[in-house]
This record gives structure tokens, sequence and C-alpha cells, in this order.
């Protein structure tokens, strides 16, 4: 095939989408007079949860999602700081009871990750901001 010379698109543009969402709550932040706590629950309003890559059908991946935002929001403490451990255990148990053993989740900010999964179980999502979030079954 003859190449054009154009530069191929990412094929995952939700970090793309991340990065505006926090240069958005950025410059928020500066413009505004605002106080802390002010500030982070308009940041739990706009930071819906962006899909980085997911491999999970429509049912699973709705109760994912559902389980790992119940989780963040209960592992929440005081002054928005998220305990990673406890949320991610959490975040297992849930899914070991709901759809049988093996899950393995891990999160945390500012991270990558090369993983072997069963096919169709595998979601990597951003939460609450830069919270980052990868669930996955072997």
């Amino acid at each position: 095939p003859i190449s054009s010379g154009l530069r191929r698109e990412p094929q995952f543009r939700g970090a793309k989408t991340h990065r505006n969402m926090s240069a958005a709550a950025a410059w928020l932040r500066k413009t505004e007079d605002i106080d802390n706590d002010t500030f982070n629950e308009l940041k739990k309003i706009i930071g819906k949860p962006i899909v980085e890559t997911c491999q999970m059908t429509g049912d699973t991946k709705s109760e994912a999602m559902d389980c790992i935002a119940s989780a963040i929001d209960a592992c929440s403490g005081q002054n928005a700081k998220l305990n990673y451990e406890t949320a991610s255990q959490q975040i297992k148990e849930t899914m070991d009871k709901k759809f049988g053993p093996c899950w393995h989740c891990i999160v945390g900010e500012a991270m990558g990750f090369s993983v072997t999964f069963n096919t169709g179980n595998m979601i990597y999502m951003y939460v609450a901001g830069k919270v980052a979030v990868l669930l996955f079954k072997c």
C-alpha cells in the first residue's frame, strides 16, 4: 500500500480527555476564589469516569463501573484522600462475589501496565479526576 505520510490517531483518546479535564480544573482553581471543599465537590461532579480501555460485555462493564465508583466513593476519607489499598481490595472482593474468583484490581495514579487477562474481562479507567483503576480477570 502507498503511504500518505499522515500520522495515525491513537487508538484510545481517554488520556487526552483526562488531560483536558485536569487543565480545566486547574484553570478553575486559579481563576475562582473558592475553598477546598467546594473545589473538591465540583471536581467530583465534573469528573465523570473516563474509560481508557475496555474489553468487557455491556452488563459486566456496567457492573464493574458501578462497583469501582462505589468503592472509590466509600474509601475517600477526610480532605478527599483516597485509600488506594482499601478501594482495590473492596473492588476485587465485590467482583469475585459477582463474577467468580481470580479478579485483580490496581488503583493508583501515574501508572502503566502490561498484563495478561482473560478475553473480555479487562477495564482501565480514570475515576474522580486523576485516579486510575485497572480491573482484570486471569
